[in-house]
């Protein structure tokens, strides 16, 4: 199936009452996961946009972006200014800077800022910007770590590799055996 039409099941599927009040899932954890080829990257950045404030207007469900790229670089620039992480990098180098912007992106700071974010009211929850925040969080710790601040909420992770229903492939090529409490929201690509 081609992500154009895969796209267009998405939103039928996401305004659905069954898909919003979490019906059919018992008590697992409300988290989808929409994978799709990383050179669609635009495609489907595009698509969220236009689908959230159309979604807000026409069918009245209120969505939350939360770009994890951007919200990396807001905690990093509340403990750090870029003068100091490049004088860190040219002293210490790219391994070393790694390291020290994981330890501030720790998973604790993390979830604080993702429930600050979602202190209003909500419908469904889109996670965003995974590929470009990695390798400085990784898609299966947030995901680990969210459940206390999303409840029952819907969270659409839209993640640019393969899932398998199992394990994440970031970008069809960085493998991780990593246990995911999330669902495969639509059909594989063809």
């Amino acid at each position: 199936m081609k992500l154009e039409e895969r796209l267009e099941l998405f939103k039928e599927k996401i305004k659905t009452d069954d898909f919003l009040k979490c019906k059919g899932l018992g008590n697992e954890i409300p988290y989808w996961i929409f994978d799709y080829e990383p050179e669609n990257e635009l495609l489907v950045r595009d698509t969220i946009s236009k689908l959230i404030s159309g979604f807000e207007s026409k069918h009245s469900i209120k969505i939350i972006e939360i770009n994890l790229y951007n919200l990396c670089l807001k905690i990093l620039n509340q403990k750090l200014t870029d003068e100091k992480l490049i004088k860190f990098e040219k002293k210490k180098g790219s391994d070393a800077l790694l390291e020290k912007v994981r330890l501030i992106l720790n998973q604790e700071t993390t979830k604080k800022e993702i429930s600050e974010i979602l202190n209003v009211d909500y419908d469904l929850i889109f996670l965003t910007g995974i590929g470009n925040a990695w390798p400085m969080v990784r898609a299966h710790s947030i995901l680990n770590n969210l459940y206390s601040v999303t409840g029952k909420k819907p969270l659409v992770l839209f993640y640019p590799g393969k899932f398998s229903g199992l394990d994440l492939s970031l970008f069809g090529e960085f493998k991780t055996k990593n246990y995911y409490r999330a669902f495969r929201l639509m059909p594989e690509a063809m």
